[in-house]
């Protein structure tokens, strides 16, 4: 089961539009992710993310490059700043496959270290805000046992293809 952490592409400024949608960048920069993803056969059970129109409209993209538009969801709690992790661990031990979350790098930067190390102060990676950066985590040894999580790749929109 893999995980993968994104987070979401760049949104216009609230002074240029208060609804926050993407940015022209930030379209493409969700298309390039969505596509560099399909390229690695990625196929999540869900593709989740926040009540922001820029995490929407990230994981959107994304699952229309991957051909999987009936797997976006917004999460049914809320992953904002400071918002419990709990929710999202459950939800990834239910999943039943591999689970993408679009969304803000506080809540993503403490999933992963919840998932890594079991707690959630020590960061065990960096989001760059707006940029689409993606983490990938892997659960591995067998289902039976506790879970070991492993990031097996973390990729930044500045990273070339390939």
């Amino acid at each position: 089961m893999r995980v993968f952490l994104i987070h979401h592409a760049e949104a216009l400024t609230a002074e240029q539009n208060p609804l926050r949608p993407l940015s022209p960048n930030g379209r493409a920069q969700a298309d390039r992710l969505g596509t560099r993803l399909r390229a690695l056969d990625v196929a999540p059970a869900r593709i989740l993310h926040s009540d922001k129109l820029w995490t929407t409209e990230t994981a959107q993209r994304i699952g229309a490059r991957l051909g999987l538009e009936d797997r976006v969801l917004r999460a049914a709690y809320p992953i904002n700043t400071g918002d419990p992790v709990a929710p999202f661990m459950a939800e990834i031990a239910a999943a039943g496959g591999d689970v993408m979350m679009c969304g803000h790098f506080e809540f993503l930067q403490r999933s992963a270290s919840r998932l890594v190390c079991g707690n959630e102060s020590i960061k065990v990676v960096e989001f760059k805000p707006g940029n689409g950066a993606t983490v990938c985590i892997e659960r591995q040894g067998d289902e039976g046992r506790d879970p070991n999580w492993a990031i097996t790749f973390m990729w930044r929109l500045e990273h070339p293809p390939g």
